[in-house]
């Protein structure tokens, strides 16, 4: 009788874990523009795609449309990049709502507000991949560079600041990858109109900027998935293989 309780809790674990196993969380990370529903778009545009299994994760809630939208990010208005190490804020979200992939655009405020130099930002974005590294080894992580800024409504270094800082992630963050952990470089500036497609000149609009951004990230974010896919199903055949010794 205890030999059968023990199997029957052992195949309840076993169940429970292949479960947790076949969906990915996905995080998306960043400021106001993360909090923008080019993430429903790209839900919609995965599941066309055939990739159901992902669960959008993080502390904060959109009003997105759409069908079966996840609402879910850790998208806030006004942050910088260099404010959120400095305040040690990432890896308590990340303990909070654990990821297996993070899709990071930040940056824009760092310009903007903290008027901050480029190896500043640069040598924050290396923390925050570090501290997502910390928190999982395995972290797949899609970075983007910045949208463009309406020259006709913010000043020409501002407008200057968001090219230059681009440039040097071009080059960068590629370099930041390694096989454990990939980092996936989107590049949303190009073909993206910071008048047609913003509502303000900075934050994509409904009619067409989040569609651009959410096609500009299909790719990287299905490649993410699929390998932190591949991760969770090593781990479920090591768990498998333990139960069954």
């Amino acid at each position: 009788m205890v030999k059968i309780s023990a199997l029957a809790l052992g195949l309840l674990t076993l169940a429970s874990e292949v479960c947790a196993q076949k969906t990915v969380k996905v995080m998306p990370f960043g400021a106001s523009i993360v909090s923008r529903c080019w993430r429903a778009n790209l839900q919609t545009k995965l599941r066309d795609a055939g990739v159901t299994n992902f669960d959008f994760v993080g502390g904060q809630k959109s009003t997105c449309g759409g069908t079966n939208i996840d609402q879910d990010h850790e998208g806030h208005p006004g942050f910088q990049a260099a404010d959120i190490v400095k305040n040690s804020q990432l890896p308590g979200w990340l303990d909070k709502n654990p990821p297996d992939v993070v899709l990071m655009l930040l940056g824009t405020n760092d310009v903007l507000i903290g008027k901050r130099p480029i190896n500043d930002i640069i040598a924050s974005y290396d923390i925050l991949i570090a501290q997502m590294r910390k928190k999982n080894p395995n972290m797949q992580i899609v970075v983007s560079n910045l949208l463009p800024l309406d020259p006709a409504r913010f000043n020409a270094q501002a407008v200057q600041g968001i090219k230059d800082l681009n440039a040097y992630m071009a080059t960068h963050m590629p370099k930041k990858s390694n096989v454990k952990s990939p980092v996936y470089f989107v590049d949303n500036f190009a073909d993206f109109d910071a008048v047609k497609d913003t509502d303000d000149g900075e934050h994509p609009n409904l009619q067409t900027g989040v569609q651009k951004m959410a096609n500009k990230f299909f790719d990287a974010t299905r490649t993410a998935i699929k390998g932190a896919a591949a991760v969770k199903a090593k781990r479920q055949s090591i768990v498998e293989r333990r139960l069954l010794d």
